[in-house]
């Protein structure tokens, strides 16, 4: 596995997995401590989150309403690297297999190889 399969492999387990210190400890490894998160979801208003922190809480919630909560399981749909950036691809499906939700992450890296910038596209 390359080290850009692992950073992907490593970014959608951090949304996806349920336990609290594994996931906690995967957003420190893959986050810079002055990472910037931006989302805009479809009918929602923009969310802009600044450090390690406040990332790491805006992933807990999304993973305790659907990962825990709807029972939504996210699994990668490829990625691909530009420099210091890198896309991933994803989809969050229902246990029965059905696609709820598709989306990407632009992912632009620190020279440590660690998030600086996270934007999220869903859709």
């Amino acid at each position: 596995m390359s080290a850009d399969e692992k950073f992907a492999k490593d970014y959608i387990e951090a949304w996806s997995v349920k336990d609290d210190e594994t996931r906690k400890n995967l957003v420190s490894k893959l986050y810079a401590d002055n990472a910037t998160f931006y989302a805009r979801e479809p009918n929602d208003d923009p969310v802009k989150c600044y450090q390690v922190a406040e990332i790491a809480a805006n992933i807990t919630q999304v993973n305790e309403r659907l990962a825990q909560g709807a029972g939504l399981i996210t699994q990668s749909a490829g990625f691909s690297v530009n420099r210091d950036t890198i896309k991933v691809a994803w989809k969050m499906n229902t246990p029965e297999g059905k696609t709820a939700l598709r989306g990407m992450n632009i992912l632009q890296r620190d020279e440590t190889g660690r998030i600086l910038r996270d934007y999220i596209f869903i859709g």
